[in-house]
């Protein structure tokens, strides 16, 4: 399945491409959501280009359909790439026992004083049947967490500008 997304943050791509390439902007995020149960795997900046790896816990609350197949709490490795120049990455997504892959292009571009974040999700469920109803609620969480981690992202803006 393809999803597609924008989220508008009130600053230049500059500043906001300084805050994504920042570990300190992932742990804050993190900790600002509350979740506390999360490891810093790797993490490097070489050149323009940026990495962060982490493990956290997740919990899910999936509908009956798929309740089955996803766990309560599932663990969750994130991996972001960005090119500072370029201002495009990669996010990878692992959810740890689950029969799925996800993956996304990323985008930065200034509208105004503004800038615009694409996100292009690839999202396959690798499980007959359901898959299609996994990867439906795979994307309804998605959007629901993005709000919630955009609104702290944009409080956090301030310490980049």
């Amino acid at each position: 399945m393809q999803h597609k997304s924008q989220v508008r943050y009130p600053a230049p791509s500059d500043v906001v491409i300084r805050m994504f390439t920042d570990k300190a902007f992932h742990t804050g995020k993190l900790d600002a959501m509350g979740l506390k149960n999360y490891q810093v795997l790797d993490h490097a900046l070489v050149g323009a280009d940026f990495r962060i790896r982490i493990q956290r816990k997740v919990p899910m609350q999936a509908p009956a359909m798929v309740k089955k197949i996803v766990p309560a709490e599932s663990t969750v490795v994130n991996e972001e790439r960005w090119n500072i120049k370029s201002k495009t990455g990669r996010v990878v997504v692992e959810p740890q026992g689950m029969p799925l892959e996800m993956s996304c292009l990323t985008a930065l571009k200034d509208q105004g004083g503004e800038c615009i974040v694409s996100y292009d999700w690839t999202i396959k469920a690798k499980i007959p049947l359901v898959g299609g109803a996994l990867e439906k609620f795979v994307v309804s969480d998605l959007e629901r967490r993005s709000a919630e981690e955009t609104a702290i992202a944009i409080g956090m803006l301030k310490d980049y500008r």
